[in-house]
């Protein structure tokens, strides 16, 4: 039963993507024993578009078990920490596998207990989500050592790999041979496209499931009327973690303000607050101020597009004062040896 703070997060809304991703990892995951060689896959797409949520879903339904002689754990899953080191990521595995020594060993010593744990927990696929970590985008270097280590012991292990990620995660694979040879054409979950007909018409859809659902506690505009339906659209640029991060935020406002109405107004609300300030185009009023024009022209859906994609680094130029104290500093340098 849903509570109403957590009506949002409760209502999983599949979508022709998340279905193919969730198909494709039941499928890696029941015919992972027996395989000639471990099945690899990865979920490829940008933030917000449900990879995590696809990785959740399929783990929920191999969750871990409580047996007689221990705990059985189907599906090994850890997130890739920054900058990941082979003894980083394998603490984190051990972890997951209630390693009371998780932290203690050499990366030969971790990878040897961690081998033995997975044998006897009865690991059968193992998920690592942002994988792009994997890629450092400052030196534009793929940690080859780790990637390596990754794909020996899932060969040693016997167990299938699923990994998701950014689209520069793709380079760890591409640029790795070995593991390359392993994967299975990846799966990849996209942004809905407004100009693309069955993907506005889905999208419209997951708003009505939105609606059905929070309908249960609150009063609520129509969402899936023409005009509204591309005003969520414009606040989330298609992407479904958006969605789901300012309807929680509305919902929120509305059980603190002791409502169980929520308007346009709370919705404008909800959407500032919800969504970090970069994220939406600039120079126009919030998709859901009254002021917001609906017409779906080229320039507003190009602009609609880029919201949460990640600001380009921006490299502030040196003072003259700094730059020359960086050359004294470097003739300083040359001139002591």
């Amino acid at each position: 039963m849903n509570t109403p703070h957590t009506i949002v997060e409760t209502t999983l809304v599949p979508h022709t993507a998340f279905e193919e991703a969730t198909q494709r990892l039941e499928q890696c995951f029941s015919y992972a024993d027996g395989a000639s060689e471990p099945i690899c896959i990865a979920l490829v797409g940008e933030s917000r578009t449900g990879k995590s949520r696809a990785l959740e879903e399929c783990f929920t339904r191999h969750a871990p078990i409580r047996q007689p002689d221990g705990l059985t754990t189907p599906i090994l899953r850890v997130k890739t920490p920054s900058k990941p080191t082979v003894k980083s990521l394998a603490e984190l595995m051990l972890r997951a596998l209630a390693d009371p020594r998780a932290y203690s060993g050499t990366e030969n010593a971790k990878t040897s207990r961690l081998l033995k744990l997975m044998n006897e927990s009865g690991v059968k696929m193992v998920m690592i989500d942002e994988f792009q970590h994997f890629y450092d985008k400052g030196s534009h270097k793929v940690m080859h050592h780790v990637a390596d280590w990754l794909k020996v012991l899932v060969d040693d292990a016997r167990v299938a790999l699923v990994v998701a990620g950014l689209p520069t995660c793709r380079a760890v694979i591409d640029q790795n041979e070995q593991l390359a040879g392993r994967f299975l054409s990846p799966v990849f979950m996209p942004r809905f496209d407004w100009q693309d007909t069955d993907q506005r018409e889905e999208f419209i859809a997951i708003l009505g499931a939105f609606q059905e659902s929070m309908g249960e506690a609150f009063d609520l505009p129509a969402f899936t009327g023409d005009e509204m339906a591309f005003r969520f659209y414009c606040a989330t640029g298609g992407l479904i973690g958006y969605l789901t991060k300012f309807l929680r935020q509305a919902v929120w406002n509305a059980i603190d303000a002791k409502t169980t109405t929520i308007d346009l107004a709370n919705l404008l609300r909800a959407h500032s607050e919800a969504i970090w300030a970069k994220d939406g185009p600039t120079g126009l009023p919030s998709p859901f101020d009254r002021r917001f024009s609906t017409a779906a022209t080229d320039d507003l859906l190009a602009r609609i597009k880029r919201i949460g994609i990640p600001a380009e680094e921006i490299r502030l130029p040196r003072s003259k004062a700094a730059r020359q104290t960086g050359a004294l500093g470097v003739q300083a340098v040359l001139t002591a040896r």
